[in-house]
């Protein structure tokens, strides 16, 4: 499961695995080449920005995956 929320704090989108084996290496790709970046302390993926269709979009593709999101 993936959680995408916008985060005012971070002023980011965030794309966060609930575990690490949620995080396939297709899952992985997907997000990278929507130019998140890997923060471990977060151990989440952020993107500078609080665009709702950019969290919007990269939900979708992981669920198009099959993974199950969960966005706010």
């Amino acid at each position: 499961m993936y959680l995408v929320v916008t985060d005012a704090a971070l002023g980011a989108v965030v794309v966060a695995p609930d575990c690490a084996e949620a995080l396939d290496a297709v899952a992985q790709d997907v997000i990278e080449r929507a130019a998140f970046v890997w923060r471990p302390g977060l151990e989440a993926y952020v993107k500078p920005g609080q665009d709702r269709a950019e969290a919007a979009s990269i939900a979708m593709r992981l669920a198009a995956l099959g993974h199950t999101v969960e966005a706010h």
